[in-house]
């Protein structure tokens, strides 16, 4: 019988550790090769990010909200590019962009509304219920 090393112990333990490691990233959990910390929102990091990148920037997008109103859908385009999906709700059409944030079935989309006259809101109303965010399962 072959003696087992210690360095075949631990090229085994390393090798179970990306095993794991790539399991739970494909599962959905907070990947930790990745940064999930706040930046700023930044449009040409928006349009060149991937849903992390964006979702890194979720923090600031909603304590900026005010400056995604009053927007065509012209300008929303120039600034976040095309929505993920689009969606009539209370009336209204209602634009959404994938972000994450890092939490498993956390909150995945992040809206924007358009009022009767083309402008633009930050979020979206239903019912009596203002939503800063969004889940697409929820939709």
């Amino acid at each position: 019988m072959e003696k087992i090393t210690t360095a075949s112990k631990l090229n085994a333990t390393l090798c179970l550790l990306v095993i794991v490691l790539t399991g739970l990233g494909c599962l959905g959990i907070k990947r930790p090769w990745r940064d999930y910390s706040p930046i700023p929102f930044d449009s040409k990091a928006w349009l060149a990010g991937d849903k992390i990148e964006r979702g890194r920037m979720n923090r600031d997008f909603i304590t900026s909200r005010n400056k995604f109103g009053g927007l065509t859908t012209n300008g929303v385009v120039e600034l976040l590019g095309q929505p993920d999906l689009k969606k009539t709700i209370e009336n209204k059409e209602v634009w959404f962009y994938r972000v994450d944030i890092g939490i498993s079935g956390g909150m995945d989309l992040i809206p924007i509304s358009f009022d009767e006259k083309g402008r633009s809101m930050f979020g979206m109303v239903q019912g009596s219920t203002f939503s800063a965010m969004a889940k697409e399962d929820d939709l």
